[in-house]
């Protein structure tokens, strides 16, 4: 798994002088990689899970990336900031009220459309979004080719 994270750097370029300690929200819906994409990014050990509901509590973790210090905060899986379990109320909370200097929402290439619901949503909240396409060689696999510039424009 590649994680670029010049973009986070670039994404924080012209934040407002936070004396260069910013949060980051993961989020997803259940199942796309997040907590991978988190221990990944933090070096940690965040235990990962192929079911609904694995990560029910919020996971925190910080890593520096040129000069800048991150705290990466987890949240449980939800398809839709209208929520519908007190897991999916963590995650809407936290994207909605704590005002995350970015929302890094990680999407499953193999069902990209059911995953860009939760993108479009937060996007109406905030501009303040990276899209992590996760995934790609599974859908690779099943013959679906996503065109990430293209998405990035569209987006």
């Amino acid at each position: 798994m590649a994680i670029n994270t010049t973009l986070l750097s670039e994404s924080t370029e012209n934040s407002p002088d936070k004396q260069n300690n910013f949060v980051i929200a993961l989020a997803g819906n259940p199942n796309v990689g997040k907590s991978t994409v988190f221990n990944r990014l933090t070096g940690l050990k965040q235990h990962t899970g192929n079911w609904p509901g694995k990560t029910v509590i919020k996971a925190e973790g910080t890593f520096s990336h040129r000069n800048r210090h991150y705290t990466l905060v987890d949240l449980p899986g939800t398809y839709s900031l209208h929520t519908s379990s007190s897991d999916e109320e963590v995650a809407r909370d936290f994207i909605c009220f704590s005002r995350p200097d970015i929302t890094l929402v990680v999407c499953d290439a193999t069902c990209l459309e059911r995953n860009l619901n939760l993108v479009l949503q937060i996007l109406e909240i905030t501009d303040r979004v990276l899209v992590c396409v996760n995934l790609l060689d599974e859908a690779e696999r099943k013959g679906i080719h996503v065109d990430i510039a293209m998405l990035a424009r569209q987006l």
